[in-house]
């Protein structure tokens, strides 16, 4: 079973927190989408036999898996009665559950085949930016990215992990670079979140003191990070020297 969208999201959706509201042109480009990309993949059943299929003629069942549903719903085309059953096009196009769009979306991501860099991802969030929604697919998952959703679900979760894991030097630097961000003071919010990732790293690893660069590349070699994030840990992409001397100048990269 996947971790989709509207089961992440299941507290801020129920408590109207978040809302998807997805334009019908929307709709019909991200359909176009799915269909633009849309590949033939090796499929084998449980006796053994290997079956060529189209992934959107597989799409309707996992969705159904994953959702716990007895089949796909939408809502009719002339917009009159009740939502009903319905093939890949109509959910797409008039899911009654917009949330459930994105979880579609996401379990088609998966079925991919062309990399971690999908060019279907690039256009859905091409797609998203163009219609002004405040949604975009990162590594095949949607996430919202206005402030609700930093503040609920990143900003307070990290807050709680630091807590629990009683990493108190951290937490406190977390907590400054929160009211730095607050007042504005960027600089001091993007020091003070850096000692805290650092500081993250030191009581992970079991570390008091160790310079920028040795802490990346030490978390880096100690696989606790999944390999597609090391390029953001690199120590080419930590240069503090460098970046402490941007900030004496003046100056942000």
């Amino acid at each position: 079973m996947a971790w989709l969208f509207s089961k992440r999201c299941r507290r801020l959706l129920s408590e109207e927190k978040i809302k998807v509201s997805i334009p019908k042109p929307v709709r019909i480009r991200i359909w176009n989408a799915i269909r633009e990309y849309d590949e033939v993949v090796l499929r084998t059943t449980n006796t053994g036999y290997d079956y060529e299929a189209l992934i959107t003629d597989q799409l309707p069942g996992k969705i159904i898996a994953e959702l716990g549903c007895e089949e796909l719903k939408a809502w009719p085309e002339n917009n009159e009665g009740p939502a009903g059953p319905s093939n890949l096009k109509g959910f797409v196009l008039r899911t009654y559950i917009p949330a459930q769009l994105f979880d579609a979306l996401e379990i088609y991501y998966k079925e991919l085949s062309d990399g971690p860099d999908k060019a279907f991802q690039y256009l859905l969030n091409q797609i998203f930016e163009e219609s002004n929604l405040a949604w975009r697919m990162a590594n095949g998952k949607i996430f919202p990215i206005d402030s609700t959703y930093v503040e609920e679900e990143i900003m307070q979760r990290s807050y709680q992990l630091l807590e629990e894991v009683e990493f108190q030097g951290a937490l406190d630097e977390f907590e400054k670079a929160r009211v730095d961000l607050t007042n504005e003071n960027w600089e001091g919010a993007i020091n003070n979140a850096n000692k805290s990732v650092e500081s993250t790293i030191k009581g992970i690893l079991g570390i008091e003191r160790a310079k920028p660069g040795e802490l990346f590349r030490k978390i880096i070699e100690s696989e606790y990070i999944p390999e597609y994030y090391s390029a953001f840990l690199s120590v080419n992409q930590h240069p503090k020297a460098d970046s402490d001397r941007h900030f004496k100048s003046g100056h942000l990269r």
